[in-house]
Formats: C-alpha cells, sequence, structure tokens
C-alpha cells in the first residue's frame, strides 16, 4: 500500500482518520505480539490498570465495544492468567474483573508497546504537535468544543 494520500481525499477527516487508525492497529498488534495479547485485550489491561475492578457491563461501556466482543476478550485474558473475575461484595450476582499480578506486569509492558508504536505512528509530528492531536482527537470523540473543555461528554 502506498502512503502518498490521493488528492481527492486530502481533506476528507474520514479517509485520513481511518488510514491512520489502521496504520496505528497494525503497529500496536505487531509489538503486542511479544506479550501475546491483542489491542483490545491491551486497553482492557490498561483501563483496569488505571480505574480498577469493574463489571463486564461497565468495562463495555468505558471502552465502547459491545457484549459479545467484551465475553471474548476477558475470556482470552483470563485463559493467558492477566484477570480474574471475582465476586462484587456489593452485588453477588455481578463479577468484577480484577488484574492479577502478571496482568500488571504485561500491562506495564504493553504501555511500553504502544507508547512506541504511537511514537512510530507519529514520527513525523514533534511533541507538541502531538499533544496538540491527542488533546483535539479527544475533544472530538467526546463530542465537545472549543470552549467546553471542563464539560462532560455528551
Amino acid at each position: 500500500m502506498t502512503s502518498e494520500v490521493p488528492q481527492a481525499l486530502s481533506g476528507r477527516l474520514s479517509f485520513l482518520l481511518g488510514r491512520l487508525y489502521m496504520r496505528a492497529l497494525d503497529l500496536e498488534a505487531r509489538r503486542l505480539e511479544a506479550l501475546g495479547v491483542t489491542v483490545k485485550q491491551q486497553a482492557v489491561l490498561a483501563l483496569l490498570a488505571d480505574e480498577g475492578p469493574m463489571t463486564q457491563q461497565h468495562l463495555g461501556q468505558r471502552l465502547g465495544i459491545d457484549r459479545t466482543t467484551v465475553v471474548t476478550v476477558v475470556d482470552g485474558l483470563e485463559q493467558a492468567r492477566l484477570v480474574e473475575r471475582r465476586r462484587s461484595p456489593a452485588d453477588r450476582r455481578a463479577y468484577l474483573l480484577t488484574l492479577t499480578p502478571d496482568g500488571v506486569r504485561a500491562g506495564e509492558q504493553g504501555r511500553g508497546l504502544v507508547s512506541g508504536a504511537e511514537g512510530e505512528l507519529l514520527g513525523a509530528l514533534g511533541e507538541d504537535e502531538r499533544r496538540t492531536l491527542a488533546e483535539l482527537l479527544g475533544r472530538a470523540v467526546q463530542g465537545q468544543g472549543p470552549g467546553d473543555a471542563g464539560a462532560s461528554p455528551r
């Protein structure tokens, strides 16, 4: 695949973001192979490390993925002994997803690998440009305008 952007699509954000997304997934997936986890599994490890134990339903909501995908991703992490399902003390019907010690280590290693992939992906941008891009994309994802920085996501 050529990296040249066709002139007719050079201003189409969906095309540019789509192409960048595909490159990002490819770079991350190749780097994460060394850990034996997928991009989605690494996202789960990172989220659980940052926010602590949560139900599968809450995990799916936080990541914006459907129940079936959550089950598949978590089953793989549980089989690899990176995540455990534990009964919730607040609701005995619910299970909380909890990182194991191996899951904590894999998540930390994965963060470094993903960071390296992002560095490669955005190598043409300086640090300030990368921070600006991340901020703008974050706001766009949350539906916030320039004056809404403190507003809650819609």
